[in-house]
């Protein structure tokens, strides 16, 4: 895996699902999957992981649902690599659509009990 430069216009805050209320839907053109693990959030973008490798530029849609909220953004795909200690899955970069930046905004505000209160700073999309 090569390391790629950081091209984020805004700060990913770290993730915790361990607790989380919600349930995270990733679509894709031909499938879909219940994302697990949400690793950072940013308005921009997210990381995460999953068992199948996507190809960059895929387009998704990532829905996220609780009792109070049913929130949809649609970004694509950045970059897709192995996850170290490979057990199957799969580290995934997603670069949210200009388009999506308001319902964004509304997730970091959803989710805002569930962030680790520091900041990340990973090479991703």
């Amino acid at each position: 895996m090569t390391i790629q430069a950081d091209r984020r216009h805004e700060d990913r805050l770290r993730f915790c699902m361990e607790y989380c209320r919600g349930s995270f839907l990733l679509e894709t053109p031909d499938e879909e999957h219940e994302l697990e693990v949400v690793t950072d959030l940013s308005l921009s973008g997210m990381g995460l992981e999953l068992p199948v490798f996507l190809d960059p530029d895929t387009p998704v849609t990532i829905t996220y649902e609780d009792d109070a909220y049913h929130i949809v953004l649609e970004g694509r795909v950045v970059w897709c690599a192995d996850f170290p200690g490979d057990d199957g899955s799969y580290q995934l970069g997603i670069l949210f659509d200009y388009a999506s930046r308001d319902e964004s905004s509304r997730l970091l505000l959803a989710l805002q009990e569930y962030f680790v209160r520091e900041h990340v700073n990973l090479a991703s999309g």
